[in-house]
């Protein structure tokens, strides 16, 4: 597994090397907005509607709105400094604390922490420290371009870190009213309690899958096999203008084999095929590439699901 940076975790006068990992991922089916007339995917463009033209990334910066159409602009130097100089890379231990003390709702983001030295030495002593007080630390962490607060725990032979929110991003739920209600029978909340008993369990989060995720794959897949599906005509144009200087490689790996004489391999040489003339009775999908199959590859592609949205 690839880490996201190395660093170091610190405590006091120690210092330990350690390598952070992505704990996650995101497997929501994703959507693409298109023409619903031609199939094409759409571009958002970056526009300035007071010049009335689209402008490049070098022409974009970043402000603050203070008033309502005002803005306080900043450099891309001035936004580093905010948070200091070094902005990835550190992981500094400031409290050890108990895990029931912490409210899941602070809890954002997951990562897992690995040693990022040749010996795990001081990695592996600060994660039998945790578990044997059954403490967390609780650290600051430079992500990207700011620092953030997090818990790191340990699990199995490495740590967990757990992004945090700050105070003042928690809503206060003193803001929901709840009105006041009869106070619960004995015998409701006798059988209250025997159907959270009947229902209790260990958790295993293989028992609950992704429902949403599954539908859609399964419904992208009936439509493949009813070819039900629009063809990016940019996409097409663009095979068609290129397609003479494509290397078939699967067929020019079939050569060789059939070419490879008993001694030893073959020698040859990769070059882009010539463009055969056209044939009168080639057929195909109209403006595609000769010989493009009218019935797509099986199985459902999870980042060219289209979208009217």
């Amino acid at each position: 597994m690839r880490a996201m940076w190395s660093g170091e975790i610190a405590f006091g006068l120690v210092t330990i090397p350690a390598k952070l990992y992505t704990a996650t991922k995101d497997l929501t089916p994703q959507f693409h907005q298109l023409h619903k007339e031609c199939g094409s995917r759409i571009n958002l463009a970056r526009r300035c509607p007071k010049c009335a033209r689209d402008i490049e990334w070098a022409e974009i910066g970043k402000g603050y709105e203070v008033t309502k159409g005002e803005y306080a602009l900043f450099t891309k130097e001035e936004l580093l400094k905010l948070d200091g100089e070094e902005t990835s890379g550190g992981i500094d231990i400031v409290e050890f604390i108990e895990p029931k003390d912490v409210d899941l709702v602070y809890i954002g983001k997951s990562y897992w922490v690995g040693p990022g030295g040749k010996s795990a030495r001081g990695f592996d002593l600060l994660r039998e420290a945790l578990e044997r007080t059954g403490r967390v630390a609780l650290a600051k962490v430079k992500l990207r371009t700011r620092t953030q607060l997090g818990l790191l725990r340990p699990r199995g032979k490495i740590f967990a870190l757990e992004v945090m929110r700050f105070a003042d991003e928690i809503v206060d739920a003193k803001e929901i009213v709840v009105p006041d209600v009869k106070p619960a029978s004995d015998r409701e909340v006798e059988l209250a309690l025997n159907l959270v008993n009947q229902l209790a369990a260990e958790f295993d989060p293989h028992k609950h899958p992704d429902e949403y995720r599954a539908a859609v794959e399964a419904a992208v897949e009936r439509k493949v096999e009813a070819d039900d599906l629009k063809r990016d005509d940019a996409e097409e144009a663009e095979t068609t203008t290129t397609g003479a200087k494509v290397i078939d490689l699967a067929e020019l790996l079939a050569r060789s084999l059939g070419g490879v004489p008993k001694g030893g391999p073959m020698k040859t040489s990769v070059r882009p095929a010539e463009p055969e003339p056209a044939r009168e009775e080639a057929t195909g999908t109209e403006g595609g590439a000769k010989g493009t199959s009218k019935k797509p590859a099986k199985g459902p592609s999870k980042k060219k699901v289209a979208s009217d949205k």
